[in-house]
């Protein structure tokens, strides 16, 4: 179970206009093109969490909480793009993979250079995103340590 830390303050009910009011699951969902449905699966998952509740306890996202969708969204559109045309380029390469003239050797060539580029790609990213996660893993523990140490002065 994912554990928000951001904010979920309430809605002020003399808030006027919707920029003070957050905005609707509804209008969020249609500005980003995702269906309302879609923030409240990233919102179980853990990937966002509207800023701002109603006091009936309807989600409000701020301009700040969009801007996060559209790079959750953004990535996830840029990873499923090269696994596609990786997935392309593996069946171009296997549907031509027992030609022998000139031009289908050289088209071999070129579409193992591509994947090879996309590959070393992939692995970089995915090598950037480790890193960060390694650095984050070690603030928690070291977060953690620091409150077993303030527990314990508080013995």
């Amino acid at each position: 179970m994912a554990v928000s830390t951001q904010r979920k303050d309430p809605v002020p009910s003399d808030a006027a206009d919707g920029t003070d009011a957050g905005i609707r699951i509804s209008d969020a969902a249609t500005r980003v093109g995702v269906s309302a449905r879609t923030l409240r699966y990233y919102e179980e998952l853990g990937l966002l969490t509207p800023s701002l509740y109603t006091a009936g306890g309807e989600r409000r996202y701020t301009p700040e909480d969009l801007a996060h969708l559209e790079r959750i969204l953004e990535e996830i559109r840029d990873f499923l793009a090269l696994e596609a045309r990786l997935d392309e380029l593996r069946a171009s390469y296997h549907a031509a993979r027992n030609a022998t003239s000139k031009k289908a050797l050289a088209e071999q060539k070129a579409t193992l250079q591509e994947a090879l580029v996309l590959n070393e790609s992939l692995a970089e990213q995915i090598s950037i995103k480790l890193t960060r996660m390694d650095g984050f893993r070690a603030k928690l523990r070291s977060d953690a340590q620091r409150c077993r140490e303030l527990l314990t002065e508080l013995d």
